[in-house]
């Protein structure tokens, strides 16, 4: 610890080295955490601290296990009986899960950048308003017309700026270059899936979404549904829709290539990902590879996962893999259940 550093500072730092620790140790846990599920436009994430004992004053004879409200082997709680909890900030709260998962960072592909004009006060004017006043520039000109003139006295160097001496902060506009992106999730709903895959498959889009939303804060997402069709739905009825009928994995990836029309790769870096069981119907295979094919360039990354349903899951992520496995920016993982969760998000990371 530093020398010198007050002990409330001492502690503070204590206090989020815990913190710090607390979500590494059970970042697992957080995954899924679906109270988290509503903070991705957020900008505080609790953290519960069951292990720190809450100091209560007591009187009489000493308890002989410490004073905290949790006993031996218990969690300590809280006013009311509530576990003790710390606010992160959800940037320093994702850094950290990132940290612990071995998530990659990533970058702008191409230029993906869009450029906004901002107005930046870098020039100097003449006129202007009294509270942009340029103290010293004003302060500079008056003792260039004092020295011109002969007025300026060493001995008695007071400045009375005039008029013409006043100078003001003005605006420049300025171009500012803003990473955005755009992420398409397209979900197989064909019939197979069942309530406890498509909780697997809305823990990764959450936090897919969240990871990319921490590189690119400028993100738009779109969503979109198929069995043997494609269409787009809100971000709302992604996870609620229940399909019967065949699977034709093509008919996603063509409606993504559509919707993709209105996101030029010059200024989005643009993701897709597909959650699916693999099972499609045969002889579509080769139209959706072909599909992805023409796709592949112009995306910063395709991830798919393969979600293992009841009756299993098909072969669909095979024949990408040796199709495609290869290529640079294609994502793949199998998730069997929630213990996969870890290694298939960073997978679909690209990392």
């Amino acid at each position: 610890m530093p020398e010198g550093i007050l002990p409330i500072e001492r502690d503070l730092l204590r206090f989020k080295e815990i913190v710090r620790g607390e979500v590494k140790k059970r970042v697992r846990e957080f995954l899924t955490r679906e109270e988290l599920f509503g903070q991705v436009e957020g900008r505080l994430v609790s953290i519960p601290l069951p292990q720190l004992e809450i100091p209560k004053i007591v009187h009489g004879e000493p308890l002989g296990e410490g004073l905290g409200l949790g006993g031996p082997g218990e969690e300590a709680l809280g006013p009311g009986g509530h576990v003790p909890v710390a606010e992160l900030e959800l940037e320093e709260f994702l850094d950290l899960v990132g940290e612990a998962l071995r998530l990659p960072r990533l970058r702008p592909k191409g230029e993906g950048e869009v450029t906004e004009e901002a107005l930046r006060h870098t020039t100097i004017a003449r006129k202007g308003p009294r509270g942009l006043r340029h103290v010293r520039r004003t302060l500079k000109e008056s003792l260039k017309r004092a020295l011109q003139s002969g007025e300026y006295r060493p001995e008695d160097p007071l400045l009375v700026p005039e008029r013409e001496d006043l100078r003001y902060k003005a605006p420049r506009r300025k171009p500012i270059p803003h990473a955005q992106a755009v992420v398409l999730f397209a979900l197989d709903v064909s019939g197979s899936m069942r309530e406890e895959e498509l909780k697997l498959v809305k823990t990764l889009s959450f936090w897919i979404t969240l990871w990319i939303k921490r590189h690119f804060p400028r993100l738009e997402r779109r969503y979109l549904l198929h069995d043997a069709e494609a269409w787009e739905v809100p971000e709302e009825e992604f996870f609620k829709a229940r399909e019967g009928g065949g699977t034709r994995i093509s008919s996603a990836l063509l409606l993504a290539e559509e919707i993709l029309k209105a996101y030029p790769e010059a200024f989005y870096n643009r993701y897709l990902y597909h959650f699916s069981d693999g099972e499609n119907w045969q002889g579509d295979t080769p139209l959706a590879l072909e599909a992805l094919r023409r796709l592949l360039p112009s995306l910063a990354l395709y991830g798919y996962a393969q979600v293992e349903g009841p009756y299993g899951q098909g072969h669909f992520l095979e024949e990408v893999r040796e199709a495609l496995g290869g290529r640079e920016g294609v994502a793949l993982a199998a998730v069997r259940g929630r213990e996969d969760l870890p290694v298939a998000l960073r997978r679909l990371l690209g990392g």
